[in-house]
């Protein structure tokens, strides 16, 4: 039992712990996403950068926002692309 519970936390530990790495656009080229594998992600929209941070909890996608406790939630597609609220797809630069 005890190997069991072992294996299922192990899992649920590396799900959580993949990041994401990268630059993610939309396809107008409107806003633009650079994230590192420590957590840290640059965002980039109509001249204003800002970096935040983020938390990668299985397929979803957490970026924080600045107001205290919000984010901006996607959703981790198969083909690696980001699909966010309102339809944003997010597409991986240089793939």
């Amino acid at each position: 039992m005890r190997k069991y519970l072992l294996v299922a936390a192990l899992c649920l530990l590396s799900a959580c712990g993949h990041g994401i790495d990268g630059t993610y656009t939309d396809a107008m080229g409107v806003a633009k996403y650079t994230f590192t594998s420590g957590g840290k992600v640059t965002i980039e929209a109509m001249g204003i950068s800002q970096e935040t941070s983020y938390v990668r909890e299985g397929d979803t996608l957490k970026v924080a926002l600045p107001q205290k406790g919000a984010s901006l939630d996607f959703t981790v597609g198969e083909d690696g692309a980001l699909t966010g609220p309102l339809g944003i797809r997010l597409e991986k630069v240089g793939k």
